[in-house]
């Protein structure tokens, strides 16, 4: 199970990740302009919040039955990633700086994909 977990974030890490460093000005601007909606911005902070307490959850199950096992830290190291973009989003109103954050993003998608490889790799 867990290693097909861990593929399911190196694929989905790197979909994320390469648009949002290959074109970040461009995923930029359809995100500054859905984003222009106020109802859109509502909806990114509750999805942070729900990324937010997905990452809590299996924090928590890091402790329990599961026991330490690394597909939980790349879980919730995903979940605070996914957390912090969609609250970020939210909160910068400027192109400039939903480029920078989107190259940011996309840079730390494909680390933690590259990881989870590595991870996997070793399994």
């Amino acid at each position: 199970m867990a290693r097909y977990y861990i593929w399911f974030i190196v694929v989905v890490s790197g979909v994320a990740g390469l648009p949002r460093v290959l074109l970040a000005r461009r995923f930029a601007e359809l995100q500054l302009a859905r984003l222009q909606q106020k109802t859109k911005t509502t909806t990114a902070r509750t999805m942070s919040i729900v990324f937010l307490f997905g990452a809590l959850l299996l924090a928590a199950a890091y402790f329990t039955v599961w026991g330490h096992q690394i597909w939980l830290v790349i879980g919730v190291i995903f979940s605070l990633l996914s957390a912090a973009e969609n609250f970020l989003e939210s909160l910068v109103p400027t192109l400039d700086n939903m480029v920078f954050q989107k190259r940011l993003m996309g840079i730390l998608y494909l680390g933690l994909s590259a990881g989870s490889l590595v991870v996997v790799s070793r399994l």
